[in-house]
């Protein structure tokens, strides 16, 4: 579910307002992802979610942010008491979680690795001069890390990929080796 504005206490902020204003309105997000890759050497970061947790009675905002603007902003459910890591089970970890929930829910992963990378879109264009002829397939920007939890030798390691702050695929690894 996408909004245009949110409203924060009195104040409202709407899609394009700069990351700056947006923290001032509503102060510091719960959960700031900075979607951060090398190019050459340097570290580029051009995309952030934030995630702000108003409660229990109220939806998680997630604030979607290109290159210091407020593009996008989305709800995830409704908010919940943070409490990091808290009895984190293998099988809580499933697909379609957010990276904050699951952050919430298991705390860091004991490995992780990340690569933006091109992928094709699902959606894609019909030339209008050829109704029912080639398609113009479009491309979509994916960061996507590559989490590993290890719960110890009674169970077996989840080995979890994410993109775009998602979790989209959970694989048992071997055997857990930490205490």
């Amino acid at each position: 579910m996408a909004a245009d504005s949110l409203r924060c206490g009195s104040r409202i902020v709407s899609t394009g307002a700069r990351a700056l204003e947006v923290e001032a309105v509503c102060g510091e997000p719960d959960y700031r992802d900075v979607w951060s890759y090398q190019v050459r050497g340097r570290i580029v970061a051009d995309d952030e979610e934030w995630t702000y947790n108003f409660g229990a009675n109220q939806l998680l905002r997630i604030l979607h942010f290109s290159n210091g603007r407020l593009s996008r902003i989305d709800s995830d459910g409704y908010g919940f008491s943070t409490r990091r890591g808290a009895n984190c089970q293998p099988a809580e970890i499933v697909e379609g979680v957010s990276k904050y929930r699951l952050l919430a829910r298991c705390g860091e992963p004991d490995a992780q690795a990340a690569t933006l990378l091109l992928a094709p879109s699902r959606e894609h264009r019909y030339h209008h001069a050829y109704p029912g002829g080639p398609r113009d397939w479009t491309v979509r920007q994916v960061y996507r890390e590559r989490w590993l939890y290890d719960f110890g030798s009674s169970y077996l390691q989840r080995e979890v990929t994410l993109e775009n702050g998602r979790v989209t695929d959970v694989q048992n690894g071997q055997r857990g080796f930490l205490n």
